[in-house]
């Protein structure tokens, strides 16, 4: 029998990953996190962990845990107050799983590690290079996770990683959500780029298939169909957009990073409340302006997935469950 651990159980698409892997015939699932759901899930046998290095590894090896799918930290609302981030945590466990002979993890990412940029391919492939983005926030935890990942597999050969780069998951209380249901709903006046979503159910299928999916070591972009603009995007969801000039959007972003020295207060002052919409986007400003589709033929031929959920129903159905 084989045995899949699922960090950050207590996250709602890592509960879903879970009820799906649970219905496989002869495959034990583990779900952890520093703090289990008040709830038993069928199937999955509850174990909380601290997710320091040792107690990972104990129970990787008390388990004989073949496969980790690692969604710890990265859900909206799981542990706010970790202290030692995602990508320390996830430093941790992939060396507790070099040390406990665990044959692949399953990592999760975002499509948006490939940048916003004017010659971007009309669908980026997973062979595009990650570019980490100027500012901190998820899209550079992810770029760096990558890396870092990247960088432990070829040190450790015995052990797969397999990204998951998933376009914006709505049904999880994402960032995204929030700021596509937002009135207004920030964008750049003269730009409408194309942006891609992904159900929460889908997302998890995605996981599920990763997970049994042997000898999977490579990265592999997952997104609903078809991509849709910006504007039009918000609009299903429930928001309503807000054009904001270029300038304006780029004094705002001067203003938040204390660059605008020597200007006058009048900027200022109208750049002021820019910056406060500016701090809620899931994203940076440049994709704003330049779209990032990723290509997800990959995932068809590797996994066998493909999404269930359009993008305009997914948004759809946002926007009723805001109703």
């Amino acid at each position: 029998m084989r045995t899949v651990l699922i960090t950050g159980i207590g996250g709602y698409v890592a509960s879903l990953v879970a009820g799906a892997l649970a219905s496989q015939p002869n495959l034990a699932v583990i779900g952890v996190a520093p703090e289990l759901p008040p709830q038993p899930l069928d199937g999955v046998r509850l174990q909380q962990c601290d997710m320091s290095a040792n107690s990972l590894l104990q129970l990787l090896e008390a388990s004989a845990v073949d496969v980790v799918v690692h969604l710890d930290g990265v859900e909206p609302r799981a542990l706010r107050d970790d202290r030692r981030g995602y990508l320390f945590r996830t430093v941790e466990l992939l060396g507790a799983c070099a040390q406990a002979g665990v044959r692949r993890v399953v990592l999760r990412s975002s499509t948006l590690v490939y940048g916003a940029r004017p010659d971007a391919p009309l669908f980026i492939d997973e062979r595009a290079p990650v570019v980490p983005p100027e500012r901190a926030g998820a899209v550079l935890d992810y770029a760096e996770v990558e890396r870092v990942a990247a960088e432990f597999a070829a040190r450790h050969p015995a052990l797969s990683v397999a990204p998951i780069r998933c376009a914006g998951i709505v049904g999880e209380g994402s960032p995204l959500e929030r700021y596509l249901r937002r009135r207004p709903a920030p964008v750049m006046l003269g730009f409408d780029p194309r942006i891609q979503v992904l159900h929460a159910q889908d997302a998890a299928l995605a996981f599920a298939l990763a997970a049994l999916a042997d000898g999977l070591d490579r990265p592999v972009n997952v997104a609903a169909s078809p991509p849709l603009p910006l504007s039009r995007a918000i609009l299903l969801a429930g928001g309503r957009p807000l054009p904001l000039p270029p300038g304006l959007i780029a004094a705002a972003e001067l203003r938040r990073d204390g660059q605008l020295h020597g200007v006058s207060a009048l900027l200022s002052t109208v750049a002021a409340p820019v910056d406060r919409l500016l701090d809620d986007l899931p994203f940076n400003s440049a994709f704003l302006r330049y779209g990032c589709v990723a290509d997800t033929r990959r995932a068809a031929e590797l996994l066998g997935w493909e999404p269930q959920h359009s993008a305009e129903e997914t948004l759809g159905a946002l926007a009723a469950a805001g109703a």
